[in-house]
């Protein structure tokens, strides 16, 4: 997946001359999906030290190795169309939060005071839910550079949901699916 990525953004570069980013559906959706990703990456570092489900520890650290790879990747698609890379400081809280399974305050506060079993349920849930958004943002993107990476987005992060359902209705998740 990275390599032919990495061809397209070669390919693609020539278009890096004149910035695209008013209305390149491709820039839009990068931009969307950057501080997606981000939250996500805050939500698996709440993990460490509030569970001892190895399952859950399991799936914050493949969902953080995930979501690290990808907003590099959009990073890059970014640079090469003159856009800057989004930060989650560059959103206001309204845009944020107007992104489909983004986590409130309220939603991060009781994960942070949490731990044991109901910190796992929390997290789980919280996690199904922010996947959940970001396959919606997945499938509502119209098609172009990045329609590779985004059936690659649905395809892995509906396993990882399947997992973490499988998790909470049996207490273990099944086997971790193989490396892509």
């Amino acid at each position: 997946m990275l390599r032919a990525f990495l061809v397209l953004l070669v390919l693609t570069a020539g278009c890096a001359a004149a910035p695209a980013v008013g209305n390149d559906p491709d820039v839009a959706f990068a931009a969307m999906m950057i501080p997606h990703h981000q939250q996500a990456l805050e939500l698996s570092a709440l993990v460490a030290g509030r569970t001892t489900d190895p399952t859950v520890s399991d799936l914050a650290f493949r969902i953080d190795r995930e979501q690290v790879e990808e907003i590099g990747q959009l990073q890059g698609l970014l640079a090469l169309r003159g856009g800057a890379a989004p930060t989650a400081m560059h959103h206001d809280m309204h845009d944020m939060h107007d992104m489909p399974g983004m986590a409130d305050a309220a939603t991060l506060q009781g994960l942070r005071s949490s731990s044991g079993a109901d910190f796992d349920r929390r997290w789980l849930q919280t996690m199904i839910a922010h996947h959940e958004g970001a396959i919606t943002m997945a499938r509502d993107y119209p098609g172009g550079a990045l329609t590779e990476f985004a059936r690659t987005l649905t395809r892995t992060q509906q396993a990882e949901i399947d997992r973490m359902r499988g998790a909470l209705t049996s207490g273990s998740a099944p086997p971790a699916p193989a490396p892509r």
